[in-house]
């Protein structure tokens, strides 16, 4: 008997179970058949390149289904394809809005020819009219590129220089040009350091010889050469005798 009533409340407790995931599946199936269209796209966070026409596109081409039926996941992705778009977070408010969180890309060097590095280190292929610095390396290392190119920025910074290009070779040997066109040759090791030496000697040595300078070279133990520009002789022209 015992046996009995316990095979009757298991039944009747699956009975139950399946009664309230079935009544879950039809009140979902009634949901996503509920006339609730999206009708507002809010765009939440700080934005310069996203504009009504993109957000129009994606909403035509992307959006579907009702307020209950939108996938969202979806959606993130379509966000995702507009190139300035970084990281995006989307969520409903009801009845009829979809909040978009949008992190654009902040670029900071363009990288060779072919796109722009962000401050993560990150490339991304995007048009902009904007005056930066360049980067010329290897895919791999942008990230690392991006650190230095900081670091040296705040150390260029005590002589009024910033970085104008960074170049890190295949054979990982770094090179700047600042952005009044010295060429520093700092080569593979201790790079931070050799910068260093080169803006505690700016004033004092190159500073007379800026307009003259073909580049620095710091691959030295402790110190460094200076190679000038070859200058031309200034020649007169010859005075003609007329008879």
């Amino acid at each position: 008997m015992p046996n009995l009533l316990d095979n009757i409340k298991k039944i009747t407790l699956i009975i139950y179970v399946f009664i309230f995931l079935l009544s879950i599946f039809v009140v979902l199936q009634l949901l996503s058949r509920v006339d609730l269209p999206i009708r507002q796209i809010s765009i939440i966070g700080e934005y310069q390149h996203i504009d009504k026409e993109q957000v129009d596109l994606i909403a035509d081409e992307y959006i579907k289904g009702n307020f209950f039926s939108l996938n969202l996941d979806l959606t993130r992705q379509a966000f995702k394809k507009l190139a300035w778009v970084r990281e995006i977070a989307i969520r409903k408010k009801f009845p009829d809005t979809l909040l978009v969180t949008v992190e654009e890309h902040k670029p900071i060097a363009r990288w060779g020819r072919i796109g722009l590095v962000n401050s993560h280190g990150e490339i991304f292929n995007a048009a902009s009219q904007e005056e930066l610095p360049s980067f010329i390396g290897y895919e791999p290392f942008a990230k690392e590129m991006t650190e230095k190119f900081m670091e040296m920025n705040k150390i260029l910074s005590k002589e009024l220089m910033q970085v104008g290009t960074i170049t890190l070779s295949e054979r990982l040997s770094w090179e700047i040009t600042t952005d009044n066109q010295v060429k520093v040759i700092l080569g593979k090791e201790n790079i931070i350091k050799k910068l260093n030496l080169f803006t505690n000697n700016y004033q004092n040595i190159l500073a007379e010889l800026k307009n003259r300078i073909e580049y620095v070279d710091l691959r030295y133990k402790d110190g460094f050469s200076v190679k000038k520009l070859k200058e031309r002789p200034i020649t007169k022209p010859k005075e003609k005798n007329i008879l």
